[in-house]
Protein backbone atom coordinates (compact mmCIF):
# COMPACT_ATOMS: atom_id res chain seq x y z
CA UNK A 1 0.00 0.00 0.00
CA UNK A 2 1.10 3.66 -1.23
CA UNK A 3 1.97 5.70 2.54
CA UNK A 4 0.62 9.07 2.71
CA UNK A 5 1.25 10.10 6.07
CA UNK A 6 -2.93 11.48 6.12
CA UNK A 7 -3.85 7.60 5.94
CA UNK A 8 -1.44 6.15 7.96
CA UNK A 9 -3.19 8.50 10.46
CA UNK A 10 -6.20 8.08 9.65
CA UNK A 11 -7.15 4.70 10.93
CA UNK A 12 -7.73 3.06 14.13
CA UNK A 13 -4.95 1.21 13.66
CA UNK A 14 -1.98 0.67 11.08
CA UNK A 15 1.44 -0.31 10.45
CA UNK A 16 4.09 0.96 9.00
CA UNK A 17 6.70 -1.91 7.73
CA UNK A 18 10.77 0.86 7.68
CA UNK A 19 13.85 -0.60 7.39
CA UNK A 20 16.62 1.14 9.28
CA UNK A 21 17.46 4.21 7.21
CA UNK A 22 14.37 4.51 5.62
CA UNK A 23 12.92 7.58 7.78
CA UNK A 24 11.02 6.32 10.45
CA UNK A 25 11.73 8.45 13.16
CA UNK A 26 11.36 11.25 10.53
CA UNK A 27 7.76 10.26 9.83
CA UNK A 28 6.91 9.71 13.38
CA UNK A 29 7.61 13.56 13.49
CA UNK A 30 5.70 14.45 10.65
CA UNK A 31 2.97 12.38 12.01
CA UNK A 32 3.17 14.48 15.04
CA UNK A 33 3.11 17.26 13.63
CA UNK A 34 0.12 16.74 11.63
CA UNK A 35 -2.16 14.85 13.69
CA UNK A 36 -4.65 16.90 16.08
CA UNK A 37 -3.98 16.73 19.52
CA UNK A 38 -1.31 15.31 21.91
CA UNK A 39 0.30 11.97 20.91
CA UNK A 40 1.59 9.43 23.22
CA UNK A 41 4.74 7.82 21.65
CA UNK A 42 6.04 4.11 23.27
CA UNK A 43 9.72 2.69 22.26
CA UNK A 44 11.68 0.37 23.89
CA UNK A 45 15.13 1.84 25.06
CA UNK A 46 16.00 5.61 26.44
CA UNK A 47 18.15 5.62 23.62
CA UNK A 48 15.44 5.85 20.97
CA UNK A 49 13.64 8.35 23.35
CA UNK A 50 16.32 10.50 23.15
CA UNK A 51 16.33 9.54 19.50
CA UNK A 52 12.89 10.65 19.13
CA UNK A 53 13.16 13.65 21.02
CA UNK A 54 16.17 14.76 19.58
CA UNK A 55 13.94 14.33 15.88
CA UNK A 56 11.30 16.11 17.28
CA UNK A 57 12.89 19.10 18.48
CA UNK A 58 14.69 19.32 15.37
CA UNK A 59 11.94 19.64 13.07
CA UNK A 60 10.09 22.09 15.50
CA UNK A 61 6.96 19.74 16.91
CA UNK A 62 6.00 22.13 20.02
CA UNK A 63 6.25 19.66 23.58
CA UNK A 64 2.84 20.07 24.29
CA UNK A 65 1.94 17.80 21.50
CA UNK A 66 3.51 14.68 22.61
CA UNK A 67 4.48 12.61 25.03
CA UNK A 68 7.91 9.79 24.54
CA UNK A 69 8.39 7.14 26.94
CA UNK A 70 9.72 3.59 27.01
CA UNK A 71 6.85 0.92 27.01
CA UNK A 72 8.48 -0.42 30.50
CA UNK A 73 8.10 3.28 31.64
CA UNK A 74 4.85 4.03 30.92
CA UNK A 75 3.73 1.21 32.66
CA UNK A 76 5.22 1.79 35.67
CA UNK A 77 3.63 4.93 36.37
CA UNK A 78 0.33 3.22 36.33
CA UNK A 79 1.53 0.29 39.02
CA UNK A 80 2.95 2.47 40.96
CA UNK A 81 -0.44 5.08 41.45
CA UNK A 82 -2.61 2.26 41.53
CA UNK A 83 -0.62 -1.16 43.04
CA UNK A 84 0.90 -1.22 46.78
CA UNK A 85 4.36 -1.40 46.91
CA UNK A 86 4.27 -4.13 49.13
CA UNK A 87 2.72 -6.08 46.42
CA UNK A 88 5.41 -4.91 43.66
CA UNK A 89 8.67 -6.63 43.42
CA UNK A 90 12.06 -5.45 43.77
CA UNK A 91 13.31 -3.67 40.39
CA UNK A 92 16.15 -4.93 41.14
CA UNK A 93 14.55 -8.13 40.72
CA UNK A 94 14.67 -7.97 36.81
CA UNK A 95 12.99 -11.77 35.56
CA UNK A 96 9.96 -11.07 37.95
CA UNK A 97 9.43 -6.97 38.03
CA UNK A 98 9.18 -6.28 34.61
CA UNK A 99 6.97 -8.62 33.56
CA UNK A 100 4.59 -8.46 36.35
CA UNK A 101 4.59 -4.62 35.49
CA UNK A 102 3.67 -5.46 31.94
CA UNK A 103 0.87 -7.72 33.33
CA UNK A 104 -0.62 -5.96 35.97
CA UNK A 105 -0.53 -2.97 33.79
CA UNK A 106 -2.47 -4.40 31.07
CA UNK A 107 -4.85 -5.65 33.51
CA UNK A 108 -5.91 -2.20 34.78
CA UNK A 109 -5.89 -0.78 31.79
CA UNK A 110 -8.82 -3.01 30.73
CA UNK A 111 -10.28 -0.93 33.90
CA UNK A 112 -12.28 1.86 32.32
CA UNK A 113 -11.79 4.56 34.87
CA UNK A 114 -8.02 4.52 34.07
CA UNK A 115 -8.84 3.93 29.91
CA UNK A 116 -10.59 7.19 30.30
CA UNK A 117 -8.00 8.90 31.75
CA UNK A 118 -5.56 7.68 28.82
CA UNK A 119 -8.22 8.67 26.75
CA UNK A 120 -8.55 12.41 27.79
CA UNK A 121 -4.66 12.89 27.90
CA UNK A 122 -3.97 11.48 24.17
CA UNK A 123 -5.33 11.70 20.84
CA UNK A 124 -3.54 8.70 18.99
CA UNK A 125 -0.21 6.36 20.05
CA UNK A 126 2.76 4.93 18.07
CA UNK A 127 4.60 2.31 19.01
CA UNK A 128 8.47 2.48 17.35
CA UNK A 129 10.64 -0.58 17.31
CA UNK A 130 7.64 -2.60 17.15
CA UNK A 131 9.74 -5.54 15.98
CA UNK A 132 11.55 -5.74 19.66
CA UNK A 133 8.15 -5.84 21.53
CA UNK A 134 7.37 -9.46 23.09
CA UNK A 135 3.52 -10.98 23.15
CA UNK A 136 2.96 -9.42 26.67
CA UNK A 137 4.20 -5.78 25.58
CA UNK A 138 1.79 -6.73 22.68
CA UNK A 139 -0.70 -7.89 24.64
CA UNK A 140 -0.36 -4.20 26.80
CA UNK A 141 -0.52 -2.26 23.21
CA UNK A 142 -3.43 -4.57 22.05
CA UNK A 143 -5.66 -3.20 25.41
CA UNK A 144 -4.42 0.10 25.06
CA UNK A 145 -5.56 0.47 21.56
CA UNK A 146 -9.39 0.16 22.87
CA UNK A 147 -8.68 3.67 23.99
CA UNK A 148 -6.56 5.30 21.46
CA UNK A 149 -6.09 5.33 17.49
CA UNK A 150 -2.81 3.09 17.43
CA UNK A 151 0.23 2.63 14.94
CA UNK A 152 2.95 0.41 14.72
CA UNK A 153 6.25 1.31 13.37
CA UNK A 154 8.81 -1.94 12.37
CA UNK A 155 10.71 -3.80 10.21
CA UNK A 156 10.36 -7.83 10.69
CA UNK A 157 13.69 -8.30 9.42
CA UNK A 158 15.11 -6.59 12.59
CA UNK A 159 13.63 -8.44 14.77
CA UNK A 160 15.30 -10.98 18.37
CA UNK A 161 13.13 -14.09 17.75
CA UNK A 162 13.01 -16.31 20.52
CA UNK A 163 14.60 -13.69 23.05
CA UNK A 164 12.59 -15.85 25.73
CA UNK A 165 10.64 -18.91 25.68
CA UNK A 166 8.27 -17.35 27.99
CA UNK A 167 7.56 -14.53 26.35
CA UNK A 168 8.98 -14.46 22.67
CA UNK A 169 8.89 -11.46 20.15
CA UNK A 170 6.24 -10.82 18.50
CA UNK A 171 6.25 -11.82 14.84
CA UNK A 172 5.47 -8.60 12.55
CA UNK A 173 4.76 -10.94 9.43
CA UNK A 174 1.87 -12.99 11.65
CA UNK A 175 -1.61 -11.85 10.71
CA UNK A 176 -3.01 -13.70 13.25
CA UNK A 177 -1.08 -12.02 16.17
CA UNK A 178 -0.71 -8.54 14.74
CA UNK A 179 -4.36 -8.94 13.68
CA UNK A 180 -6.16 -5.72 12.43
CA UNK A 181 -3.19 -3.39 12.36
CA UNK A 182 -2.41 -5.66 9.47
CA UNK A 183 -5.63 -4.27 7.41
CA UNK A 184 -3.66 -0.82 6.62
CA UNK A 185 0.39 -1.81 6.04
CA UNK A 186 2.31 0.02 4.74
CA UNK A 187 5.84 0.41 4.05
CA UNK A 188 8.76 2.79 3.36
CA UNK A 189 10.65 2.20 0.18
CA UNK A 190 13.56 5.09 0.00
CA UNK A 191 16.71 4.59 1.67
CA UNK A 192 17.39 7.92 2.19
CA UNK A 193 20.09 8.04 4.70
CA UNK A 194 22.26 6.55 2.02
CA UNK A 195 20.76 8.80 -0.83
CA UNK A 196 21.72 12.08 2.16
CA UNK A 197 25.15 10.71 2.48
CA UNK A 198 26.24 10.82 -1.32
CA UNK A 199 25.86 6.55 -1.48
CA UNK A 200 22.54 5.83 -3.31
CA UNK A 201 23.94 3.15 -5.28
CA UNK A 202 24.87 1.53 -1.85
CA UNK A 203 21.58 2.11 -0.56
CA UNK A 204 19.91 0.73 -3.60
CA UNK A 205 22.31 -2.60 -3.45
CA UNK A 206 21.19 -3.15 0.36
CA UNK A 207 17.31 -2.65 -0.78
CA UNK A 208 18.02 -5.53 -3.33
CA UNK A 209 19.60 -7.45 -0.93
CA UNK A 210 16.53 -6.98 1.85
CA UNK A 211 14.56 -7.95 -1.37
CA UNK A 212 16.43 -11.41 -1.51
CA UNK A 213 16.33 -12.19 1.94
Amino acid sequence: MDFKIEDFISHKKSMLIAPAGYGKTYTIAECVAMGDGKSLILTHTNAGVAALKNRLKTKGVPSAKYHIETISGYAQKYIKAYIPADKIPQQDQNSKYYPFIIKTATSLFKNEVIGSIVRSSYNRMFVDEYQDCTISQHALILQLSNYLNTHILGDPMQGIFNFSVDDPIVDLEDDAIIGTFATHKYELNTPWRWINSGEAELGEQLKLLRSEL
